[in-house]
């Protein structure tokens, strides 16, 4: 499965879940709009057109059918304020709003939770509007090339839409809403385990050379906060036992140990390919 069998794949879910016809499917311009554009079409949808936020303004709903706005990275939300006023518009115009908020590694604003979307549900949920989880279910185990930003894509339902949605076992939010795919996880890790490793394995840089200048705060602001304690990585360098001697004497220092068997095991590669 690639990923234009995916999108077809979450379109089918929405679609399928509408008992009445879906007459119209605006997507707003940003990430891979023209390609759910086309995946909707496939779908037979009569009206699919793409804008953006700027200029989406609110008209007259049809009576014959049901109006999806699909929201491809987010909406503005600088301040919570703001946040609202977008949520206030899209439920203005939309029946239905598939939403995918913007990425937490793409995320400005720092103070608000905007990529998840526990931080928008309460949002829909005070213009009426109920979240339902039928997306992701029917793709979590599909292949896709960006799962940091299809992990986080839900749909918000008009509560006032009544047997026009279908009432799907699960769909409803549950306790937990966010969710990390395993694809993200893993990469996340081979990110901080290669930070790790090329900050254990740099030359001493503690002459005050413009080099360590620039070296140093980049790798520390990037490393777990034990990396910050006096004489860590001394004593990771100066330790003389194997790794597993360590783990198999003090195993409740995991941290230690694992940051100690990263360490030899990244020496000794290097050691053997130079």
């Amino acid at each position: 499965m690639n990923d234009s069998e995916t999108r077809s794949l979450a379109v089918e879910s929405v679609i399928s879940a509408c008992k009445q016809k879906v007459s119209e499917v605006i997507v707003l311009d940003d990430r891979k709009h023209s390609d759910w554009c086309d995946a909707y079409s496939s779908y037979g949808v009569a009206q699919v057109t793409h804008t953006t936020f700027g200029k989406l303004a609110p008209s007259q709903k049809t009576a014959d059918g049901l109006r999806i706005v699909h929201v491809t990275k987010g909406l503005p939300a600088a301040s919570l304020s703001e946040a609202e006023h977008s949520v206030s518009l899209i439920t203005e115009i939309a029946d239905i709003v598939v939403f995918t908020p913007v990425s937490a590694s793409q995320q400005d604003v720092q103070d608000l939770l905007i990529a998840w979307p526990s931080f928008w549900a309460m949002l829909f949920l005070a213009e009426g509007f109920m979240l339902r989880d039928v997306v992701r279910p029917a793709i979590w185990n599909s292949f896709y090339s960006d799962w940091e930003t299809l992990q986080s894509t839900v749909v918000f339902t008009n509560a006032k839409l009544g047997e026009a949605w279908a009432d799907t076992d699960g769909d409803y939010v549950s306790s937990v809403i966010d969710y990390v795919h395993p694809s993200t996880h893993e990469v996340s890790l081979k990110r901080l385990l290669a930070l790790q490793t090329s900050a254990m394995l740099m030359p001493n840089l503690s002459d005050g050379s413009a080099d360590a200048q620039n070296l140093a705060p980049n790798i520390h602001i990037a490393l777990p906060k034990r990396y910050l304690k006096k004489d860590y990585e001394n004593k990771l360098f100066q330790e003389q036992r194997k790794w597993w001697k360590v783990a198999l004497s003090a195993p409740w220092q995991a941290s230690y140990w694992r940051d100690l068997w990263r360490l030899q095991r990244r020496t000794k590669r290097r050691m053997k390919s130079s």
